[in-house]
């Protein structure tokens, strides 16, 4: 029986190339998600300065597996291109179980790090408050990075802006459209709630891609399956494959 009439065989492979589409634009995603975390003006200026290496190295894992996802859907479309060889659908196989280890593993570290980096957070920026408030030794450091923080994430100093005892507030912390008037919360909490919901934000997409991988890659068996027994079954009747 032509493989073009086995239900089991159409089902797997519309699966399969739908899926081989979503992994290029959901490749593209996370490649951009990771990027964004590591080397944004700004959020990599926060993640760098609070020291947030498990952040980076979840973002790092994010990022290579978004590239090896692209790379699976171009492997994909060739697998699928209907010449049928088992070689081609056993790499594109191998490549979604390597990819599914790989974003899995880094969608997890990013979830399950939450708690340290929280620590970290709090840490930062209480001692960038005090070196800016103090005119300490760091002092250009710390007002370069609190200036950013304080403007882009509309906050002012750790818990409050009481913070800022001795030198007064300062105008990174200004409402730009209320004059006069400073931002109420803390840099602590929102720089916390800001982080966790970028890093929450990666990971939920990495874990949804994963379900995808799964099913892409039991389809991807199936298929390879299937064109096994069609090329025995041609061997057989003497065809060349």
């Amino acid at each position: 029986m032509a493989l073009e009439k086995n239900r089991y065989y159409v089902v797997s492979k519309f699966i399969l190339f739908f899926v081989t589409i979503l992994y290029f634009m959901f490749g593209v995603v996370l490649f951009g998600l990771s990027v964004w975390i590591l080397a944004d003006p700004n959020q990599g200026k926060y993640v760098r300065r609070l020291r947030l290496r498990d952040v980076q190295a979840g973002a790092g894992i994010i990022l290579t597996s978004s590239i090896l996802l692209v790379i699976t859907s171009f492997v994909g479309c060739a697998a699928l291109n209907g010449s049928k060889k088992p070689k081609t659908m056993t790499a594109y196989f191998a490549l979604q179980i390597i990819t599914l280890i790989l974003l899995f593993s880094g969608s997890i570290f990013m979830l399950a790090r939450t708690k340290s980096y929280q620590s970290a957070i709090d840490w930062e920026i209480e001692r960038a408050v005090l070196e800016y408030d103090n005119r300490g030794p760091n002092r250009g450091e710390a007002e370069e990075f609190l200036d950013v923080l304080q403007t882009h994430l509309m906050c002012c100093g750790g818990e409050s802006p009481n913070d800022y005892r001795i030198r007064g507030i300062p105008e990174s912390c200004r409402r730009p459209w209320l004059s006069g008037t400073s931002q109420m919360w803390g840099c602590k909490e929102v720089t916390k709630r800001w982080i966790k919901y970028n890093t929450d934000a990666t990971a939920g997409v990495g874990l949804f891609v994963c379900s995808m991988l799964i099913f892409g890659a039991i389809s991807s068996w199936t298929i390879r399956r299937h064109y096994i027994d069609y090329n025995e079954i041609d061997r057989t009747r003497g065809r060349p494959v």
